[in-house]
């Protein structure tokens, strides 16, 4: 259970955050990059909480599952198995639905009870507040938007998602968002979240940004690229989408 029960900084977004700017470009371009979303207070004691106990698990898919292995899991994997578990991960991501990444269910684990003292759990709840909840249906132009869910997701070297639009029957997804935790990274160290055109190009990217919201319209082509293996640091962020 995460130690931290520091409660004395309240989560706000920044004062420079403009919703009508950004309304704006969503409304043009269905996705739109805003930095410097969080207050500097807040944004730096997030960022803090995550060396405090997360019980990261390597999350990855296979013929329509989904799988959490603890790192013990799989470092007690012979190398054999490991091989044959990143071969079979690979062989798939060639031409189908693929991610492998380290994740923490933020929502899941609120819900259950569990880590409720962990700062990031004051980030869910300020996700889920009147005054963020507000903001998202100005920035989107959706008044339906009811709940916003979130994961921590975690991409180390070899790390990756595969193009996928993140429509799924039922799940009542509006618009897609991610949150960034990483500061100083380098557009050659991979990781960027794509967006695919009908042609099949990359439309436009945006780099692991500290304390950048980027969020965009379900559906919507998109990919994050697999993280280079000289990458200087993790990419980190809180993830989910706006719902209705």
């Amino acid at each position: 259970m995460a130690k931290n029960t520091d409660k004395s900084i309240p989560v706000k977004l920044s004062s420079s955050v403009d919703v009508t700017t950004a309304a704006s470009v969503y409304r043009k371009l269905g996705r739109v990059h805003m930095p410097d979303i969080l207050s500097s207070q807040s944004v730096k004691k997030l960022v803090e909480s995550l060396s405090q106990d997360i019980p990261w698990k390597l999350h990855f898919n296979s013929s329509g599952n989904v799988y959490d292995l603890e790192p013990a899991q799989f470092e007690a994997l012979p190398d054999s198995g490991k091989k044959s578990l990143t071969d079979a991960i690979h062989a798939n991501a060639r031409s189908n639905f693929q991610y492998l990444f380290e994740n923490f269910p933020v929502s899941d684990m609120y819900e259950s009870g569990h880590f409720k003292q962990h700062y990031v759990m004051r980030i869910y709840e300020f996700l889920n507040s009147e005054r963020f909840l507000s903001f998202a249906r100005e920035l989107t132009g959706n008044a339906d938007i009811r709940l916003v869910d979130a994961q921590l997701t975690r991409y180390q070297p070899g790390h990756f998602l595969t193009c996928h639009d993140d429509h799924v029957p039922g799940k009542n997804r509006v618009a897609a968002y991610v949150l960034g935790l990483t500061d100083n990274w380098r557009p050659d160290w991979g990781g960027a979240l794509n967006f695919v055109d009908g042609d099949g190009h990359i439309a436009e990217g945006y780099m692991p940004r500290l304390n950048a919201l980027n969020v965009f319209k379900v559906p919507q082509l998109h990919s994050v690229g697999c993280v280079a293996p000289f990458a200087g640091s993790p990419r980190i962020s809180i993830s989910g989408w706006f719902r209705t």
